[in-house]
């Protein structure tokens, strides 16, 4: 049995079937989560719904885990009053939809609290953008639907690979950002019918550091030219970020073998409130003179166990001038 491709067909059909229960039919609406995106890849997908590789399934999947644990963990608290998958339908021309994963809600105190999970493999140290919108979307939707509450917001971001999670907390509605986003949605939503009439219409494009992640990355205007101007704020940053890195580097070096030196001599001693010791372990290592000679008695050289296999990584150098 090729379990990979059991994996693959088996995760599709199962990925189906939830956005089936759960979301419907999303050609027919637009999405809370989807608002905050990129419109382009949003009406693009709709259009032509991808087929995800195992990849992305599994990513989908460890999302569903996510929510599953939160649910548990609130459960086994004692906590009683939530819904999950709360459905809402805005007011309004355009069939805006918000499936919001938590409402908690104090009837004594008339509020209710949305918490939106997120599964990631690194923690942000702020909310991405899409995130907080459609978190916005949320509240207004909730807000609208129950004007007599205190509406609040949060997100949950969970790593379960590295066992990590943090909380933002502290959102509350905000009118004007949910008329702006209320206001693309309707832009969105215009410019997908027309297309679905048969119109040729510039899709508005909102490239961010999920462009990777876009299956229409290729054909994308913004990616047309060799220059990509919108990057030059990122690129700055991860140069300054690297720059800080070797700093950092040429700080830390020098200071953890100064600190070992007076450790070799003292042994374990405590200093602003670490324990601070010289700590040995061996480590396997090939010794290829020995190999090389074990091998050539045997008629063989270690240039038959070798072969190039390709890497990739990101090279970044000024670029030269035209």
């Amino acid at each position: 049995m090729d379990i990979k491709h059991t994996l693959l067909t088996s995760l599709r059909q199962l990925t189906k079937q939830h956005a089936k229960e759960i979301l419907g039919n999303r050609s027919d609406y637009l999405g809370a989560s989807e608002i905050g995106n990129c419109p382009r890849k949003v009406i693009l997908e709709k259009i032509n719904p991808p087929e995800h590789d195992l990849a992305s399934l599994l990513r989908f999947e460890r999302g569903h885990m996510a929510e599953e644990i939160i649910a548990r963990v609130f459960t086994a608290a004692g906590f009683a009053h939530f819904e999950r998958q709360v459905e809402i339908l805005l007011d309004g021309d355009v069939p805006v939809k918000a499936h919001i994963d938590f409402v908690f809600t104090s009837d004594s105190q008339k509020i209710k609290s949305i918490l939106e999970v997120k599964s990631t493999t690194t923690l942000p140290e702020n909310p991405y953008g899409s995130w907080k919108s459609q978190l916005y979307i949320q509240m207004g939707a909730l807000a609208e639907k129950f004007p007599d509450h205190t509406i609040r917001g949060a997100l949950i971001a969970l790593d379960l690979a590295h066992g990590q999670v943090d909380f933002f907390n502290g959102y509350r509605p905000e009118e004007g950002i949910f008329a702006g986003l209320i206001k693309k949605a309707e832009a969105t939503w215009s410019a997908y019918q027309a297309i679905r009439n048969g119109a040729e219409v510039e899709l508005a494009t909102a490239p961010d550091l999920l462009c990777g992640f876009c299956s229409h990355l290729t054909t994308c205007p913004r990616f047309a030219a060799e220059d990509i101007p919108h990057l030059a704020s990122i690129v700055g940053e991860l140069q300054e970020l690297q720059q800080s890195e070797r700093q950092l580097k040429e700080k830390i070096g020098p200071r953890k073998q100064k600190i070992l030196a007076i450790v070799q001599q003292k042994g374990p001693i405590k200093a602003g409130g670490c324990l601070l010791r010289q700590v040995t372990r061996n480590r396997q290592r090939i010794v290829i003179d020995r190999l090389e000679a074990f091998l050539a008695d045997h008629g063989s050289s270690l240039a038959e166990f070798q072969e190039e296999r390709p890497f990739s990584f990101l090279e970044l150098r000024k670029a030269r001038a035209a």
